[in-house]
C-alpha cells in the first residue's frame, strides 16, 4: 500500500490517508497525550505535513469525526487517540491497549507524556536519534510476546555517537517515586537481559541525588542526566553513574 492510497472508514465516511492520516494518529497513541505544536513538529521533521494550514485542517477533522479526542488543557490543545482512532489502528496491526481511567484523571501524567515528548523531538532535531520504541510499544512486547523487558520503560532509545550506536532503556522521572518502588525497580533493572544500560532523565538536581541514592552500588548500569542538557546536547550532557557516582559526557558514558 503506498503513501497515496486512502482507506475508508465507515464512521462519518471519512477517507484515511496512509501518507499523511496514518502516521499522525500513530505518533498520538505513541505519545499517549501530545499538544498540537508537538505533533505539528513529528510530523514536519518525519516531512508527512509541512504546511500549518494543512495539519490543522487534518487535525481537525480526525477530531471531529471521533479519531482524535481534544483536551483543552494547554493554550495549545492537548490530544489522545479516541475510540475510532483506536479501532482502526488495531486494524492495521497497532497495539492499541486501554488507558486506566485513574491516569486520565491525573493532571502529572499528562505532563509526563508531555514533556517526554520533548525528549523525543529534541534528540531528532540534534540528529542523533537512530530509533524509539516508545512505552507502548514496550508495553506491546511485555504483553504479547514472552521475549519482552522486565518493565514498561518510557522507550527503548537508540542513538548515534561518534558513529557508533547505542541503546538504552529512558525512563523520564519528573517526580520522585517512594524508595521502596526504586528498590523494586533496582531488583528488576538488574535482572534485565535485553538491554544493558539505564538513564534516568530528571528535571532538577535535587531527584538526581535522590535518584544516586536509591541506586548506588547497584550492578545495573543505571545513569543519571539532566532535562535540560538533554535537550540542549545530548551529545555533551553529563551523566553520573549511579553505582560509582562517576560524571562523564554522554558520549563517553554511553
Amino acid at each position: 500500500m503506498n503513501a497515496g492510497n486512502t482507506v475508508r472508514y465507515e464512521k462519518g465516511s471519512i477517507a484515511i490517508s496512509v501518507g499523511q492520516d496514518l502516521p499522525l494518529l500513530r505518533q498520538v497513541l505513541q505519545s499517549q497525550f501530545i499538544t498540537h505544536d508537538q505533533l505539528f513538529e513529528f510530523m514536519r521533521l518525519g516531512c508527512y505535513e509541512l504546511k500549518r494550514s494543512s495539519f490543522n485542517w487534518r487535525v481537525l477533522r480526525l477530531v471531529q469525526k471521533g479519531f482524535l479526542e481534544r483536551h483543552p488543557l494547554r493554550a495549545s490543545c492537548v490530544y489522545s487517540i479516541a475510540p475510532a482512532g483506536a479501532s482502526f489502528l488495531a486494524a492495521t496491526e497497532e497495539y492499541c491497549p486501554t488507558l486506566r481511567r485513574r491516569r486520565l484523571r491525573d493532571a502529572s501524567y499528562y505532563d509526563h507524556s508531555l514533556e517526554l515528548n520533548e525528549l523525543h523531538l529534541s534528540l531528532i532535531r540534534q540528529g542523533v536519534l537512530e530509533s524509539w520504541q516508545s512505552e507502548m510499544e514496550v508495553r506491546s512486547t511485555n504483553d504479547l510476546t514472552d521475549y519482552g523487558y522486565v518493565k514498561n520503560y518510557d522507550a527503548i532509545v537508540t542513538v548515534s555517537l561518534d558513529e557508533r550506536t547505542t541503546s538504552f532503556g529512558l525512563e523520564y522521572e519528573r517526580t520522585p517515586k517512594k524508595s521502596a518502588d526504586y528498590v523494586r525497580i533496582r531488583g528488576l533493572l538488574e535482572q534485565e537481559t535485553q538491554i544493558h544500560q539505564f538513564l534516568y532523565v530528571v528535571p532538577n538536581t535535587h531527584l538526581a541525588c535522590f535518584l544516586r541514592y536509591c541506586f548506588a552500588g547497584t550492578t545495573a548500569s543505571v545513569l543519571i542526566g539532566n532535562a535540560t542538557e538533554f535537550t540542549t546536547s545530548f551529545h555533551t550532557m553529563r551523566l553520573t553513574d549511579a553505582s560509582s557516582g562517576r560524571t562523564r559526557i554522554a558520549s563517553a558514558s554511553l
